[in-house]
């Protein structure tokens, strides 16, 4: 795929996108460029309940942890859940 058929596709993709991608497509672009040290994003009240809600199931023991090993082995399919 060209330069300019890469950069089509790629705009097609932020105008239909949600905000959460919108928010990861310019966290990586504002870490590939390095220009913009005035932005700092914040955590939503909404973000942080789901981290409680995580934190909460990890503790009970709801849900799993894994080992940075583990999650290698998980990811590459050389372990099952």
């Amino acid at each position: 795929m060209q330069t300019t058929q890469i950069r089509q596709k790629l705009h097609q993709y932020i105008d239909d996108s949600d905000e959460k991608l919108l928010k990861l497509l310019f966290a990586v672009a504002k870490e590939y460029n390095e220009d913009d040290d005035d932005f700092e994003y914040e955590f939503t009240a909404e973000d942080i309940k789901e981290f409680d809600k995580r934190k909460e199931k990890r503790l009970s023991g709801e849900s799993n942890t894994y080992s940075w090993e583990e999650a290698k082995q998980i990811i590459t399919g050389k372990k099952l859940l």
